[in-house]
């Protein structure tokens, strides 16, 4: 027994000998190098920048097709409820009160996983693009969805950073993990920049069908108009984090500016009309039909209603069509 003992360990003495001087040998299975810094170089090439400006796109799918981000927004609505098998991530989310928000058990991250990497991918566009000869129209794409991206992280979670680790609004390159919150006003003055860029540079009509165009960033900007004055003016007296001091008399300010807004794309509305019916809008077989202004595919469609549709005789006749399939 002590002979085969002593056989078994010379044995395995030998494999682990081997198995090290394979493993010493192979220096290429695990070559580690820590980077505390990301290589943008990328970004200063024209294929780059186009490459980024594609992933803008795309990446509406991650959030719009995240179930629960759309169920942060619906239950609980004349949309739709949880149901019998629901669990708490949709209960805690229904306006009925039947769960709560916390932070530690309600799934409230859908927009804020997503979209800060694209909002840091829409500043690597706009402060590289110039030098890389891309065209100010599609810069100013970039300029769109970097304020369409903080339009929504502000009203989904009030203030948001504006920092990403280089410095306000600046493309980060640096691992950091630290953050401040700008405050809403902070917030919605960014917004109301980008999307003034963007009406300013945007086409009348979409280079491909379903990019951005000088009417779809006067949508976004009536839209972040209308929500700032109805924050400023707080009407269910609703706090707002981090705490700062809203101007209610500057309220009529940003709804004439909302109005106005409205009313230019309804002046100029270039390829968008009505479509005869509600149906018309959602029916499958009309997806790309001229009321729909912006897309995410794959997951959701999300058909965004010309501004003709958001004024009718006053600021009371808003109406924002959304499908899903």
């Amino acid at each position: 027994m002590k002979t085969k003992s002593i056989k078994y360990i010379l044995a395995a003495g030998l494999v682990c000998c081997g198995l090290s001087s394979t493993m010493t040998s192979c220096n290429s299975v695990l070559d580690e190098q820590p980077r505390s810094q990301f290589d943008p170089t990328f970004f200063n090439t024209k294929a780059g920048i186009e490459g980024g400006l594609t992933s803008l796109y795309a990446h509406l799918r991650y959030f719009y097709g995240n179930g629960y981000y759309l169920n942060t927004l619906e239950t609980g609505t004349d949309e739709y409820t949880y149901a019998q098998s629901a669990d708490g991530n949709f209960k805690d989310a229904d306006l009925s009160g039947v769960g709560s928000v916390t932070p530690t058990g309600t799934v409230a991250g859908g927009a804020w996983g997503t979209l800060f990497a694209n909002i840091n991918t829409a500043s690597g566009i706009i402060e590289n693009g110039e030098a890389a000869g891309i065209d100010p129209a599609l810069l100013a794409e970039a300029n769109f969805f970097r304020a369409f991206d903080y339009f929504i992280l502000v009203q989904t979670y009030g203030g948001v950073p504006l920092d990403l680790g280089a410095g306000e609004l600046k493309f980060n390159t640096s691992t950091i993990r630290t953050s401040v919150r700008n405050t809403v006003p902070e917030v919605y003055a960014a917004i109301f920049k980008d999307l003034e860029k963007a009406v300013n540079d945007l086409p009348e009509n979409p280079r491909l069908t379903g990019t951005a165009t000088k009417n779809l960033a006067r949508l976004y900007l009536s839209k972040a108009y209308l929500t700032y004055a109805w924050w400023l003016e707080n009407p269910n007296n609703i706090p707002t984090y981090p705490e700062c001091t809203r101007n209610s008399g500057e309220a009529q300010t940003y709804f004439q500016k909302a109005f106005d807004t409205a009313k230019q794309a309804i002046n100029n509305p270039g390829p968008y009309a009505l479509q005869p019916t509600f149906y018309d809008v959602n029916v499958a077989t009309n997806d790309r039909n001229s009321e729909i202004m912006l897309y995410a595919d794959h997951a959701v469609l999300v058909t965004v209603g010309v501004a003709v549709a958001l004024l009718r005789t006053s600021l009371t006749g808003w109406r924002l069509g959304t499908t899903q399939k």
